[in-house]
């Protein structure tokens, strides 16, 4: 036991002991002297502090050895809520409650690799399904290894299939975008067949978005004092909930942004304003408008309008935001512009995902070759030198 005098005159008793993981730790106590009587009494309390925290360490071990899968999620959730925008959120915990009915009460230092990895092959419909699974259980057992619940991550020893690209999984992406041709002519027939103006107000909403590249919750959550028509700017900050129906915060940190809009855009906004609601994209009894039936239409209309190639089941809103991606692209504006716009951080989705070759500029492709090929085929009426210049020999070098 260590004892030394401090500048008040007391003095403090110092030990040392080993816990029970080997660690060493420190306890203390301070008298008034240092007398054997002082020093026997600080003994004693030396060694019913060591005692009492032995105690606590011991409760929280078996604590931490008996805590379950369903524990861990509750505190896990607090985190995940703020990392995700709220429809994510909601995705994930969608999954996550069928993962619990199985693994919930089972304690959480008791779940094998083997026992996730079965449960995900077994539970998924296709690879994204599969990822998407890992993805939210590991967000449980990462905040799980972080608080020392347990001494590995199983997800990290997990072996799933690569998500490879399909014969049909390409075609569909191919579907996914409208060329600026295709659009127009959907658009015409939409316009055809609407007998109202809440049907046109409808169809103001699609071509916003078709002209802005906006996700359907930024564009439901617009009101007002978001839009600038002056300088024909607007600004996104917040997201509609479609399936809560209230206002939540944007998909990540790079959708806050101000985009310029064209005046057809402006033009379709003051449309709104004869309904007299805070938000911009309401309906005549000042309600958002429904986002499952605006999609619904779209795939209706895709289907009279019978796009050469494009299957309307394929249809979404989230198709016009990669329409206005590609259009972008294909017109030439720098991919940093384009990433700004339209709130995205990782250039190689964005170029992977979302752009494709529009026919416009298979024609140009066509023509360079066909240029390159005429070249081939006028070469015999090159004049050829007479002399061929002279090869440099390696010795000569």
């Amino acid at each position: 036991m260590n004892i030394k005098k401090m500048p008040n005159g007391k003095y403090r008793f110092r030990e040392k002991y080993r816990d029970t993981d080997g660690s060493w730790h420190e306890v203390s106590v301070t008298m008034k002297s240092k007398t054997l009587e002082s020093q026997r009494e600080a003994l004693n309390l030396i060694e019913r502090k060591i005692k009492e925290k032995t105690k606590k360490r011991e409760i929280k071990e078996k604590k931490i050895e008996s805590i379950t899968v369903i524990e861990v999620s509750n505190q896990s959730s607090k985190k995940r809520k703020m990392e995700l925008a709220p429809s994510s959120f909601y995705q994930e915990s969608c999954f996550l409650n069928v993962f619990l009915k199985t693994f919930g009460k089972k304690k959480i230092r008791d779940i094998k690799a083997r026992d996730i990895q079965d449960y995900i092959v077994l539970n998924s419909k296709s690879i994204k399904t599969m990822h998407a699974l890992k993805r939210g259980i590991n967000s449980i057992f990462k905040y799980a290894y972080v608080a020392e619940y347990i001494e590995s991550n199983p997800i990290d020893r997990l072996d799933l299939p690569k998500d490879t690209r399909t014969k049909e999984s390409v075609t569909k992406l191919k579907q996914k975008f409208f060329t600026l041709d295709e659009f127009n002519l959907l658009i015409k027939q939409m316009r055809f067949d609407a007998s109202n103006d809440e049907t046109h107000r409808k169809i103001d909403l699609i071509e916003f978005l078709f002209w802005t590249g906006l996700r359907i919750g930024e564009a439901l959550a617009l009101n007002w004092s978001d839009v600038d028509l002056l300088n024909g700017r607007i600004s996104i900050t917040k997201s509609w909930d479609t399936k809560r129906r209230r206002l939540g915060n944007v998909k990540t940190i790079d959708s806050i942004r101000e985009i310029d809009v064209n005046s057809h855009c402006l033009n379709i906004v003051q449309n709104f304003k004869k309904y007299n609601s805070e938000f911009i994209f309401v309906t005549e009894k000042k309600k958002q408008i429904n986002y499952i039936g605006l999609s619904q239409f779209l795939k209706y209309e895709g289907a009279k309008t019978q796009l050469f190639g494009k299957n309307p089941d394929y249809f979404s809103l989230h198709m016009l935001r990669h329409s206005h991606i590609t259009y972008l692209v294909n017109k030439g504006v720098p991919e940093k512009m384009i990433m700004e716009r339209v709130g995205h951080k990782d250039p190689r989705m964005m170029m992977g995902v979302y752009t494709h070759i529009l026919p416009e500029n298979r024609v140009t492709l066509r023509q360079a070759l066909d240029s390159s090929t005429s070249w081939g085929q006028n070469f015999n009426n090159q004049k050829i030198p007479k002399k061929s210049p002279k090869i440099i020999e390696y010795n000569e070098i």
